[in-house]
């Protein structure tokens, strides 16, 4: 009986230590399923509202700058089809900030819906101000002032006085007046001169023309008081015709005086005055809240991503622990298992979604080419380096050791992409863009970068240069290889490329001053010498 009851004890310890363990295993057990459920919730936050919330925001901006580049190929052409284009990006526009706005409604935060209401004011404010400059663009005269008066004062006159002075030229003749026939000549030949000088200041406000328009508005007072000293010898209709060219040149030179004061003031185009005052500050203040709305949602998918990946961590040390201790519960094992291994997969596809939001925010959809978003963010870098570089070298008294390395920058237009747009189509046009990308990135290094700024302009950034005749012969051969013809659809096409060279030692860049003051003066000064090579000719490079 002793020995019956005494393995009954050791049962009932048994019993007691596997019930114990048995509980000990079911609350690991229940644990780990609390942490799956808080993994998942976060988890379904990070792909429901936070990356959603970033890729609209990233959308957003790629919607205004769309728009304002729709915009001013309407400014130029001032055609129906930009024209629905830009209709159709203000819808756009107008849904993604409610997709924006729906998605903070789903888990308020104070924080998100303030900015939310700051960015609506911006963009109506902006929608706003382009209606503006549409209605500029479609007002020619309401915009450029100096035309306006061009047109409802000095063209009138100037038919007006032509007219009186061949009315007096005839008169003079019938009347056989020899010898004032040549000032009636000579006031004729300095108006004609005057009024043509005067179209052309308007057209193309070159300083040069003043100095022409002041010599002809003086010959044609001299040749007029030349006249007058034959007043005595003319007849009445002569006179009058005198006092009306009097009275026309008088009003005629009081509205130049006006109109040469607006054209060759800042406020001679009041589009340039809207887009200067108005629209970009405007612009700039939503990039930069959209700009902080993306780096919001980048860091709470970045916190999600470091709690989940402790959470995996605990979830995989409680399953190699519970297999440990007991065998009894490997179907939970393998539950909890097949649960963490779904979860895995659930973060492999968040990633490689991250990573494809990340390519489609930084590379250009048709030509695979980095943007202009990857373009300013390498200069930004390129900068920085050649700045840490250059200080390192000087903390260690080694200046004027090496020559210094630097990086170049190509700006790059097409010539005559427009007229393969408009004469073959935009699928020609796209397939030029993508050959050009190509062709581009068979000339470069492959340490080299090749964007697309937008439309058919491009940009290449040469890295680890030494010398500028290098940044030069890689301008040459893009030239080179984008000039040859180009095969498409049975026909042959043909384009070239105009290219501006600045570098990052330039000795006119602003080196004293922060990075971003050296970006804009970097990239000002290859798009000045990019038009630059334009006007001397295009399919050439030239430098700043």
């Amino acid at each position: 009986m002793m020995k019956i009851r005494h393995r009954l004890n050791l049962k009932q310890k048994a019993i007691a230590a596997t019930i114990v363990l048995v509980l000990v295993l079911l609350s690991i057990t229940l644990v780990s399923l609390v942490s799956f459920s808080s993994t998942q919730e976060k988890l379904t936050k990070v792909t429901s509202q936070y990356q959603p919330k970033m890729l609209r925001a990233m959308q957003l901006t790629s919607h205004f700058y769309h728009s304002l580049s729709v915009l001013g190929n309407y400014l130029i052409e001032k055609d129906d089809y930009n024209m629905i284009l830009y209709r159709q990006k203000v819808e756009d526009i107008n849904s993604t900030l409610t997709e924006l706005v729906n998605l903070t409604n789903m888990n308020p935060e104070l924080d998100d819906s303030e900015q939310l209401a700051r960015i609506r004011v911006l963009v109506d404010q902006i929608i706003a101000h382009n209606l503006a400059m549409l209605d500029l663009a479609q007002n020619n005269n309401k915009n450029m002032p100096a035309i306006g008066i061009a047109s409802a004062q000095l063209e009138p006159i100037a038919i007006n006085v032509n007219q009186i002075v061949n009315d007096l030229l005839l008169a003079t003749s019938a009347n056989k007046q020899s010898n004032i026939l040549p000032l009636i000549e000579d006031l004729r030949f300095n108006w004609i001169m005057l009024v043509s000088e005067v179209r052309n200041y308007l057209a193309f406000r070159q300083d040069s023309t003043i100095d022409e328009i002041s010599l002809f508005k003086t010959g044609v007072n001299q040749s007029y008081e030349s006249l007058e000293k034959y007043r005595k010898e003319m007849d009445a209709d002569q006179e009058d015709l005198l006092d009306e060219f009097e009275f026309d040149m008088n009003t005629y030179q009081e509205a130049l005086v006006k109109a040469i004061n607006i054209h060759a003031g800042n406020h001679w185009r009041a589009d340039r005055q809207l887009m200067k005052q108005n629209i970009t500050p405007t612009l700039k203040k939503l990039t930069h809240e959209l700009e902080t709305l993306v780096t919001k949602q980048q860091l709470r998918i970045h916190e999600s991503n470091l709690a989940l990946s402790t959470q995996i961590s605990n979830a995989e040390q409680t399953i190699r622990v519970s297999i440990q201790i007991a065998i009894g519960i490997a179907l939970l094992v393998m539950f909890l298992t097949f649960k963490n291994k779904r979860l895995l997969s659930d973060i492999l596809a968040h990633k490689e979604s991250e990573r494809k939001l990340f390519h489609k925010a930084h590379y250009d959809a048709l030509t695979k080419l980095a943007n202009r978003a990857f373009f300013d963010d390498k200069l930004y870098k390129l900068f920085l380096e050649q700045e840490s570089n250059l200080k390192q070298v000087k903390d260690n008294g080694n200046v004027g050791a090496n020559p210094p390395r630097f990086f170049g920058l190509l700006y790059i237009d097409l010539d005559g992409f427009k007229a393969v747009n408009d004469d073959v189509g935009h699928d020609a046009g796209d397939f030029i863009l993508i050959e050009v990308a190509q062709r581009m990135k068979n000339v470069v290094r492959n340490s080299d970068i090749v964007c697309r700024l937008g439309g058919d302009e491009f940009a290449v950034i040469l890295n680890d240069i030494a010398d500028t005749s290098s940044i030069e012969k890689v301008a040459e051969n893009l030239c080179v290889a984008i000039s040859h013809p180009y095969e498409y659809k049975q026909q042959t096409l043909n384009v070239s490329a105009s290219i501006g060279i600045s570098h990052s030692i330039h000795s006119k860049l602003p080196m004293d001053k922060k990075i971003k003051f050296q970006i804009e003066a970097i990239t000002k000064q290859a798009d000045t010498a990019m038009y630059q090579a334009k006007e001397n000719g295009k399919n050439q490079y030239s430098k700043y």
